[in-house]
């Protein structure tokens, strides 16, 4: 049995903002976004109307303001750029991230990777809807996994946690975390810990927590901190719901930092939770699974773990990165993108997808 998680950068469509090859750009953006989104909502705009405006018009490549309903009429701005309403109480909608779809051959490419690495469960970051992994299953993938499993977390942005699984390895039940909160009641997971559970034969059960934490930003303490937190909320769940020792369980997903980091200290020093890549004895120096072409660093930050109990049923694992642009020059010539990414708007996606064979 392969398992494998991959994060597909969205399948059909991802917003304007987030598909820019400029990391640092696109950061700088969605702090504009936040300021936008912020101002619209004040009680009352005054003072604030010129930055509002001079906002909007930077802004109107990236969003648009989706209006459920209003006493100022359809529209919030002028023809000429003017803001109409006084304050949050003349309208209500919010602000929504303009999309663009991809191209079929950057979905075709996408598809390839998961149809290379034929997994018999595959979990997926970063997937829009039930509804589109659906269309992606069948109009990409030949309806490769029989169940699939989509939840609508945190993310505004639509960018969801999701699972596929073959025929032979049903999906049995299936627990959301969007709930969980800390101490202080604040949200812990930026979109989820997906909990599935699945039945690969008779009487035997293994159970998949599939995440997506929080990205580094500009803000690197409140960043690193909510990294933090997920991790330690994920290892609490571990320990609470599960016997590691006995379990069969594993944990997967892009945790957006390195295996050595302070924010993932508490998931990744969880007692009998133990990194695939260390039982295959993978070089420690080639597990990069993501590029940050601003700073040109190699970054390992998708990660298969898997309990005690499954320790010695792993007979392989390993990376798959061929989806990804320029590799041949990012590898020095040890590897090959796929024929045809010969542009980054083409690749599969920016991360490598992990797999582990299991033999139970």
């Amino acid at each position: 049995m392969r398992i494998a998680t991959y994060n597909v950068e969205n399948l059909f469509s991802r917003p304007v903002v987030l598909n820019m090859q400029n990391n640092d750009a696109a950061a700088a953006i969605l702090a504009k976004i936040a300021e936008f989104t912020k101002l619209l909502d004040l009680p009352s705009y005054a003072g604030k109307k010129s930055r509002i405006e001079t906002l909007h018009a930077d802004l109107e490549r990236f969003v648009s303001i989706n209006i459920r309903s209003s006493r100022v009429g359809r529209y919030l701005f002028t023809g000429e750029g003017k803001l109409v309403p006084d304050g949050r109480d003349d309208w209500d909608g919010f602000v929504d991230l303009k999309r663009e779809r991809f191209s079929d051959q950057t979905i075709k490419f996408t598809g390839k990777v998961i149809k290379t690495v034929k997994a018999d469960i595959q979990c997926l970051v970063e997937v829009e809807s039930a509804d589109t992994l659906k269309r992606f299953n069948t109009d990409i993938l030949g309806s490769v996994f029989s169940d699939r499993i989509v939840i609508d977390g945190n993310d505004p942005r639509g960018i969801d946690i999701a699972l596929g699984a073959r025929k032979e390895i049903p999906i049995i039940s299936a627990r959301t975390n969007i709930f969980a909160r800390d101490d202080d009641g604040k949200t812990i997971f930026s979109r989820d810990c997906l909990e599935v559970e699945l039945a690969p034969k008779k009487g035997v059960r293994i159970h998949v927590l599939v995440n997506h934490f929080k990205a580094k930003d500009s803000f690197p303490k409140t960043s690193d901190e909510k990294r933090k937190r997920q991790a330690a909320e994920v290892s609490r769940i571990l320990r609470t719901r599960y016997d590691l020792s006995k379990d069969f369980v594993v944990v997967a997903g892009d945790l957006n930092d390195e295996p050595d980091s302070a924010p993932l200290d508490p998931l990744v020093k969880t007692p009998k939770l133990i990194n695939v890549l260390d039982i295959v004895d993978h070089d420690p120096d080639d597990r990069w699974t993501y590029f940050y072409g601003a700073k040109k660093q190699y970054n390992t930050i998708d990660y298969l773990f898997v309990s005690e109990a499954l320790r010695k049923h792993v007979v392989g694992a390993g990376l798959e990165r061929r989806g990804m642009f320029d590799l041949e020059k990012l590898t020095n010539g040890k590897e090959k993108s796929f024929k045809g990414i010969d542009h980054w708007k083409l690749a599969a996606s920016d991360h490598a997808a992990v797999w582990a064979d299991i033999d139970i």
